[in-house]
């Protein structure tokens, strides 16, 4: 029923959403709003398949969440690195609070040609550190370009290739691409091109506790990790591992990305929205906020 509503909403609200998508009981339906491209940039979303491919690893015993990063790659940091950096751990990656004072590494509204180096990771590494290891979190996608670089790290292969292979033809995904930066390691944090309905099925994923179509890809306890409220923020709303929380006493959690990329996930009704949109203005908060407080 909820789904007629949402799409009313869309209209009403003249939110410029491309496609919708809905999932319950094992059951999708999915309506074009704008016609567009069918593959597109879901942005930020692009973190929750890092994370998720993080939590491959820890569900294989291969990559624990209080995994020193500094173990993993102390051969590409400075020498006067600091203490704190050799205290952050994966979780404090996933969780976005490793200390810097500030995002960087945003390819979508950056200018690449200014950075001072082709060689990302090690941007990161040198970031000066402000805050201890788990005190604030301060969003930003060097974050999960270093998780990237962590996946390839254990997993002997680049970020884009492991999910290849564990995800995306699992979920048959029909193609994806992913932004790489000059050493061919996909970003992590954004650039991933996918379709509305492969978003709906990752979520899907989650909302069955990482069971698809009879096969487990996630352990149950990765998915309630990854979905918890990891941080919580000033305004009410908490972090996961990539998953957001509006707060209060809902048991949703929701990924977002620039320009109205959504996955929500529902546990109580059982249920998955999804949509791909080009919303400068933010309009589709509204439709997440509708869902939230039904």
């Amino acid at each position: 029923m909820f789904f007629s509503e949402l799409l009313k909403l869309i209209e009403q609200e003249e939110i410029p959403v491309y496609t919708v998508s809905h999932y319950r009981a094992g059951e999708t339906e999915t309506r074009c709003i704008h016609p567009a491209n069918c593959c597109n940039n879901i942005y930020s979303v692009s973190k929750n398949f890092t994370a998720t491919a993080v939590g491959m690893l820890y569900d294989r015993g291969l990559l624990p969440l209080d995994t020193s990063v500094y173990e993993l790659f102390h051969q590409d940091y400075p020498a006067d690195c600091g203490e704190d950096w050799k205290a952050v751990t994966v979780a404090h990656v996933l969780a976005q609070t490793i200390g810097i004072a500030s995002g960087f590494l945003d390819i979508d509204v950056e200018d690449i040609r200014q950075y001072p180096t082709g060689d990302f990771l090690r941007m990161v590494l040198r970031a000066p550190l402000v805050y201890r290891p788990g005190e604030k979190m301060v969003y930003s996608d060097s974050n999960y370009y270093l998780a990237s670089r962590i996946v390839a790290a254990v997993s002997g292969k680049k970020l884009q290739d492991f999910l290849l292979e564990n995800l995306f033809n699992p979920l048959c995904f029909q193609g994806t691409g992913w932004a790489t930066c000059p050493r061919g390691h996909a970003m992590g944090a954004t650039g991933l091109f996918i379709r509305t309905e492969e978003m709906l099925r990752f979520g899907a994923l989650y909302l069955n506790g990482g069971m698809w179509e009879g096969r487990r890809l996630l352990s149950e306890d990765w998915v309630a990790k990854a979905t918890a409220s990891q941080v919580g923020l000033e305004s009410g709303s908490s972090y996961g591992y990539s998953f957001w929380r509006l707060g209060g006493e809902s048991s949703a959690y929701h990924c977002a990305g620039m320009y109205g990329q959504v996955i929500y996930v529902d546990p109580r009704d059982r249920c998955v929205f999804a949509w791909q949109a080009y919303d400068p203005a933010d309009r589709s908060g509204k439709l997440v906020a509708a869902l939230y407080a039904r």
